[in-house]
């Protein structure tokens, strides 16, 4: 709470070219728009209201007249409504000198976590000759963007879990040399422990899948259900945490192992086609920032998906290249996405995502998920003081 700086909104709309931004919320329906303007989870909200952001000037609040308090930590101009007639006057009244506005809205529904506003809403703003377009680009440099802070607090606990991922495959080879029995359960419980110790906190369950397992992508064990951890098995893990603050944001990778002294080739195969899908999805990117050019969430998704289809592997991958990472560790800001969506978004400076590409067969699954922070200048970094280059032997390592 307490984050909403109309300077910072007007400019973001000034520099898209906007003469505002409609952010409209019914029971709850926009999450996004109770975020940006601070309104609580908890708030009991059961009639429309509307917060226009002109590019210049004073706001404007539309509430229900039972319901008018919900905007009062806001500045601007408060119209109360109770029938449908006094509300569209509102709404007709506000919008009248806005020629194209913003809204939580995406074309065709081509990003979903966008597309909060209902299509006879939109209908209605649009019959007051107002041109509605999508909010995805300011969303993003509204609540995508890092601040220094933010960044500072980020990079030990990305180092920090490149340093656990490799403890957890030591702590499994210790345990294996001494004939004690050992399972994805205890491998999940030690990741979750190490993070305590640390100070850092996670969400609940961290993924340690064995064979099989690995090649279910959100597969997680718990205290009923896991697989024991053999030699000859073949282990993927993914964690995640952020500092233990409100401002935090998370740090989230994967790495795989195999639990023997050398790893087999059918391994070293899969895991090589992952890794230059990895690489060359980060190579756009830089390539792209290095040039000074614009590049979008989809265009880094095809990148990774052009090298995984080329080795004929295209249908065992089969979810989007990445995601973005803000305070939530599924953020707002562009996804890494031409698959379950195709995110048009722009990937912008001092924001983060993940790029992690997959290949899930029957037997077994490799993912290789690296961090990328792009700074304010423009340069490119992959967070973490190490990015796998190759499957853990863990019996050896």
């Amino acid at each position: 709470m307490g984050k909403f700086d109309l300077n910072k909104m007007q400019s973001i709309i000034a520099k898209m070219n906007l003469d505002g931004w409609l952010l409209y919320d019914f029971r709850g329906s926009n999450d996004l728009a109770q975020n940006i303007l601070d309104i609580p989870k908890s708030s009991h909200l059961t009639r429309r209201f509307y917060y226009f952001i002109p590019r210049t000037g004073e706001p404007v609040k539309i509430v229900n007249a039972i319901e008018a308090f919900h905007l009062d930590h806001l500045p601007g101009k408060q119209l109360k409504y109770s029938s449908h007639a006094s509300l569209s006057g509102h709404l007709k009244e506000t919008l009248k000198s806005a020629k194209k506005i913003a809204m939580e809205y995406s074309p065709l529904n081509a990003i979903p976590y966008v597309s909060k506003v209902d299509a006879g809403t939109i209908e209605q703003i649009k019959s007051y000759s107002v041109e509605v377009v999508t909010s995805g680009d300011l969303i993003s440099l509204f609540d995508a963007v890092w601040t220094e802070e933010q960044y500072r607090d980020n990079i030990p606990v990305a180092n920090s879990l490149v340093d656990i991922a490799l403890g957890a495959f030591k702590y499994i080879k210790e345990k294996t040399l001494v004939s004690e029995k050992l399972t994805e359960f205890d491998v999940q419980q030690f990741i979750d422990d190490e993070i305590s110790k640390r100070g850092y906190v996670t969400e609940p369950p961290i993924i340690v899948g064995v064979n099989e397992n690995s090649g279910n992508p959100h597969y997680a064990p718990d205290k009923d259900h896991f697989k024991e951890i053999k030699r000859g098995d073949f282990v993927l893990i993914d964690l995640w945490a952020k500092v233990n603050k409100e401002s935090g944001v998370w740090a989230d990778i994967t790495w795989t192992g195999y639990m023997g002294e050398s790893v087999p080739d059918k391994y070293v195969k899969i895991f090589n086609i992952v890794a230059e899908a990895r690489d060359t999805a980060f190579n756009l990117v830089a390539g792209r920032f290095k040039q000074g050019k614009e590049v979008r969430g989809y265009e880094v998704d095809d990148a990774a998906r052009e090298v995984i289809t080329k080795a004929g592997y295209g249908e065992y991958f089969f979810h989007r290249t990445g995601h973005s990472i803000t305070i939530d560790l599924h953020g707002s800001g562009s996804h890494m996405d031409d698959y379950e969506t195709k995110d048009e978004r722009l990937l912008l400076p001092s924001t983060s995502f993940s790029i992690e590409p997959g290949i899930y067969l029957p037997e077994f699954g490799v993912r290789t998920e690296i961090d990328v922070f792009i700074k304010p200048s423009g340069e490119v970094i992959a967070t973490g003081d190490w990015i796998q280059k190759e499957v853990i032997p863990i019996l050896k390592y």
